[in-house]
């Protein structure tokens, strides 16, 4: 695909997914999974095996994120020991042996490489792409302490890759750090904020905020609301309410907030 600044429909995530699929096709040929020339030195004994194992690659890519061998993968499993002689009840426990054992082999191996790659260019950059803009459009000066900003860095690289749920509890460490920054001990005895624990909580952060005439009561409602949705995520389940654009969104003017003197035409 060549480069051509009119050319809107032009994007590196489509190259990078022609370019997988080629690489896919070479790794089918390779395998004589697919195009098996007339006279070839593998069996179909063989082959079957290799597609076996190549269907145990796709079925695997899930493993990686549940640490199981699931269903598909025991079956898969048991088809391959019986297409090699083997009779025995496959279970999943089993079947995660078998799978620790031959993980190494190049068909898995390279069929999870080329699922991966696919997955990146397909979702995650294709994604990536789009997310970058919403990014570029909160881009201000201002000026963090290196701890909120490390939690700035974590919360917009989880967003640009599509981690959604990630991203919000990374938009509550933000503010946490930042809170802690603008409002010292001395300064939330100056605004009468009592606290309750050892340390300051958020919410009482955010009292001291709009206290200070740094937030209005939409602006702490806001805080309120990434905080919610933040102990939701971890204590509840990784849906959110709240839009991880919207949660970066008000991080953003939150900080411009709290920090005035760095805002966008201060």
């Amino acid at each position: 695909m060549d480069y051509n600044p009119d050319d809107e429909s032009w994007s590196p995530a489509s190259w990078l997914g022609a370019s997988a699929n080629v690489l896919y096709n070479e790794y089918l040929t390779f395998w004589q999974l697919q195009n098996v020339p007339k006279e070839s030195e593998i069996s179909e004994q063989q082959r079957a095996q290799f597609r076996h194992l190549h269907s145990l690659a796709e079925a695997l890519t899930l493993s990686l994120h549940s640490l199981r061998a699931g269903s598909q993968a025991v079956t898969l499993v048991g088809e391959l020991l019986a297409n090699a002689g083997v009779s025995v009840d496959v279970n999943e426990d089993f079947a995660a042996r078998i799978i620790r054992a031959i993980h190494a082999h190049p068909i898995i191996r390279d069929g999870i490489k080329l699922d991966l790659a696919l997955h990146a260019a397909d979702v995650l950059l294709a994604g990536a792409e789009t997310r970058a803009t919403d990014l570029l459009a909160l881009v201000a000066d201002r000026a963090l302490s290196d701890r909120a900003s490390a939690f700035l860095d974590r919360a917009t690289r989880l967003y640009v890759w599509g981690f959604e749920p990630e991203t919000i509890i990374m938009c509550a460490s933000v503010l946490e750090a930042a809170y802690e920054e603008r409002f010292p001990p001395e300064e939330m005895f100056r605004l009468q904020i009592p606290r309750k624990g050892v340390d300051y909580e958020p919410f009482e952060y955010e009292r001291a905020a709009l206290a200070a005439g740094l937030f209005s009561k939409d602006d702490r409602d806001r805080a309120a609301r990434i905080r919610r949705a933040r102990n939701d995520i971890i204590h509840n389940a990784p849906d959110q309410a709240l839009k991880s654009v919207n949660a970066l969104r008000y991080t953003a003017l939150l900080l411009d907030r709290l920090f005035p003197g760095s805002a966008p035409g201060a």
